[in-house]
């Protein structure tokens, strides 16, 4: 009987491990710049508040381009032939691409933190670049600790 109790305490153990430490367990891992239901808890949003940055956060799923449809930089890097005549060029010219993505996203997430601040008032902005901060802190200590 001893074992059986042992077996089935262990078994709830190891499940409630997994469902817990499960990539979006909680549905909300992955929300990125726009986390809404914390927002929502955090700032004290009001229901107008919460629908306009419900827009702004579709508007922001609507501009990213579809998953596969542009090729990794990487999987074009890697198809590069070093011994090939044109390969400095093709080198230069996926640095150039690198580079232009990269500024895109920069200057999409500085637009999406202009429309925010326009949404919030000036005490829930300072809540809301107090949460930012903490997550970029928190980012930050998880690639530090990767390395």
């Amino acid at each position: 009987m001893k074992k059986l109790i042992t077996g089935v305490l262990l078994s709830a153990c190891i499940a409630t491990t997994a469902f817990a430490g499960g990539k979006h367990s909680d549905g909300h891992r992955g929300q990125g710049f726009l986390p809404i239901h914390k927002m929502v808890r955090v700032l004290d949003l009001s229901d107008e508040q919460k629908d306009q940055l419900k827009a702004l956060k579709a508007e922001m799923r609507a501009d990213r381009p579809e998953k596969g449809s542009q090729t990794s930089l990487k999987a074009q890097l890697a198809a590069l032939d070093a011994s090939d005549a044109n390969y400095e060029q093709d080198l230069n010219e996926l640095a150039n691409l690198s580079a232009e993505r990269a500024k895109e996203r920069v200057l999409k997430m500085a637009d999406m933190r202009v429309k925010v601040q326009q949404i919030l008032t000036a005490e829930q902005l300072e809540k809301f670049n107090a949460m930012a901060e903490k997550r970029a802190k928190r980012h930050n200590k998880k690639r530090q600790d990767n390395a």
